[in-house]
């Protein structure tokens, strides 16, 4: 009996555990369906905040009325009536392109280019102007930032970030008490990249004015007349005297700056500064045309001729000799020079005989042709002021790091393949590469500068829907990027640039009307090295900006970027690089690679004015 009253009891204790694990189960479910319930509301809430497009002009609240009220005196916000806006959707945020501030103006000055998805413009048919101020240097590297902190940014940089840790870095450079009008008209920075791959970047100018025809607007596109007189259109094929600059070019001494002396191992046809590029007088004369390629091998880190090729208009070879350098050479380079060590056993041409034969061949009267020419003039040390490169000639306007290959461009549009292999010739043929060269000149004489137009200047696509425009850049990018515009201005400082910008504004003053309005300053890119001067650089660009803002119509978009960062060091590897051969190291590349992110990594400011702003007034007025 007291066995079964015990069995009894047990099973009845065990009933009771068993009914208490149960209840605690129960709780624990209930418990963990809350949690999820909660977090599924939390995450419903965080989706509905994150998607709401925050403004440019957003403020943070303070913790009190009296902070509030002071931070407001402090800063001087701009007083605002309701009109069109910009806002940056967080939920769709991206590095920018430049390609999309090209779709952003095409977007609001025209019936095409679409909106970036990261950006939501109110009242956009109310926008009826956009002014661009390109501007190097405002870049993350000014505010303190590296290139790899900014790129993890996951919206628009706030203000408050951007001055963390001040101009340059150094925390006694305040960027509020240096640049005090960007935190007034602007409340973030966004982070812009400059197009490219990963081997190399493209110039963000020329890539912002690059609009793409497509095939039915290749049909609409009006070409240029193409000149009777032949000389007219070798004429408009050279390069300028600024692009010659630009792309590299050892100047000859009647376009050299005074005092500029030629080393005493470089020859040139004399000729004086009055007589050249002087249109008249060049369509009159009876021009000779020679093109010229040359193969180099290495001595070291120095290119050295080995072979130059000449042919005239004709394709007939007119000189071709195999040059031994005076340095010993350290690689023969043979995949692409096509020189070997047997090839030049017992050759004793060397330099001195070609910069003689070539003084024989060209004289003042002579335009030279090539493909990337600077670099077969610097291993011939020998210069001369008409030049056609047929890397810039079939090139479009994205700049020097956006050169077509001869390979490319014959097989394009010669439908001829060049630097083959075929088992015969190891290498380039410097003959083959000149008369290819020529050829593509001969294709654009007889059918006009843009018959092998894919793209064209965004200043002329404007000009479709009757849109005008002006250009102030310095001289060099007015004449490659700004001769179509309406008003156009060739500047040498930025002081001609600032003031080119607010004639071409309109105003109480200024009846003159552009719908788009570009301007570059150069300055801040090139800030000296004493503080001193760095400060008084920042404070006029800080008038500067603030004078523009002021004078610009309501309802005009303002947008202010840098581009791209720094990109100077990245340019020197490039060149290296591309002339380095074997001695490029995995070092070398690593700090190739940063470097060319660096470069890349810029920051743009966005803005619309509105009808009514006082950049004086605070909100408490």
């Amino acid at each position: 009996m007291k066995d079964r009253m015990k069995r009894s009891n047990e099973i009845e204790e065990k009933v009771e555990t068993n009914n208490e694990k149960k209840s605690k189960v129960r709780k624990i479910s209930t418990a963990v369906d809350f949690i999820a319930s909660t977090r599924a509301r939390l995450s419903e809430v965080s989706s509905e905040v994150k998607s709401k497009p925050i403004g440019p002009y957003h403020r943070k609240k303070t913790k009190s009325k009296k902070e509030a009220k002071r931070r407001r005196k402090k800063e001087k916000p701009i007083v605002r009536s309701h009109g069109p806006e910009f806002y940056f959707d967080l939920n769709r945020w991206k590095i920018i392109d430049i390609k999309e501030l090209q779709n952003l103006i095409l977007h609001l000055l025209t019936d095409e280019g679409r909106r970036p998805e990261w950006l939501y413009i109110e009242k956009e048919e109310e926008i009826k102007k956009v002014v661009f101020l390109m501007i190097p240097g405002l870049d993350p590297s000014l505010f303190g930032l590296t290139a790899e902190t900014v790129v993890k940014a996951k919206g628009p940089l706030n203000w408050e970030k951007l001055q963390e840790k001040g101009l340059f870095g150094n925390s006694d450079l305040k960027l509020s008490e240096n640049l005090p009008i960007l935190p007034k008209i602007f409340s973030h920075g966004c982070v812009t990249r400059a197009s490219g791959d990963t081997k190399r970047m493209f110039n963000p100018t020329g890539n912002l004015f690059n609009c793409f025809l497509s095939e039915a607007q290749k049909g609409s596109v009006k070409h240029k007349e193409i000149p009777e007189n032949i000389y007219e259109r070798i004429y408009s094929c050279l390069l300028t005297p600024e692009e010659m600059a630009q792309n590299d070019y050892p100047l000859p001494t009647c376009m050299a700056k005074e005092g500029q002396v030629l080393p005493d191992d470089w020859v040139e046809v004399p000729m004086k500064a009055s007589d050249i590029f002087i249109k008249e007088e060049f369509t009159r004369k009876n021009f000779k045309i020679l093109s010229i390629d040359c193969e180099m091998c290495k001595s070291n880190d120095l290119s050295v001729l080995t072979r130059v090729s000449i042919v005239d208009i004709d394709c007939n070879v007119v000189y071709d000799e195999l040059v031994m350098p005076e340095e010993p050479i350290t690689d023969y380079l043979t995949p692409f020079s096509g020189i070997t060590e047997e090839r030049l056993k017992g050759v004793t041409t060397n330099i001195n005989d070609v910069q003689n034969r070539l003084l024989e061949l060209v004289d003042s009267d002579t335009v030279l042709i090539g493909h990337s020419l600077e670099c077969d003039l610097k291993a011939l040390k020998f210069t001369h002021p008409y030049v056609i490169d047929t890397s810039i000639l079939y090139t479009n306007s994205g700049g020097i790091f956006s050169k077509s290959s001869l390979k490319m461009l014959s097989h394009q549009w010669l439908k001829r393949s060049i630097q083959v292999d075929d088992g015969k010739i190891v290498g380039h043929d410097s003959i083959e590469d000149a008369k290819a060269a020529m050829d593509l000149v001969k294709l654009k004489l007889n059918n006009g500068l843009d018959f092998d137009k894919s793209y064209e200047n965004l200043i002329q696509r404007l000009e479709r829907y009757n849109k005008t425009s002006a250009f102030i850049d310095y001289v060099g990018k007015v004449q490659l990027l700004g001769v179509d515009a309406k008003h156009s201005i060739k500047c040498t400082n930025d002081d001609e640039v600032f003031t080119g910008v607010l004639n071409a504004i309109s105003n109480n003053r200024n009846h003159i009307y552009h719908n788009f309005i570009w301007g570059k300053f150069k300055d801040l890119e090139n800030l000296p090295e004493h503080e001193n001067d760095k400060l008084t650089t920042l404070k006029q660009l800080n008038d500067r900006i603030e004078k523009i803002y002021s004078c610009l119509p309501a309802y005009t978009a303002f947008i202010v970027s840098s581009g791209s960062g720094n990109a100077r060091e990245w340019e020197n590897l490039y060149k290296k690089k591309m002339n380095s051969g074997v001695n490029w190291t995995a070092q070398d590349q690593e700090i190739y690679e940063k470097e060319l992110l660096k470069g890349k990594i810029g920051l743009t400011f966005f803005r619309v004015k509105s009808d009514c702003e006082n950049l004086d007034e605070s909100e408490d007025k």
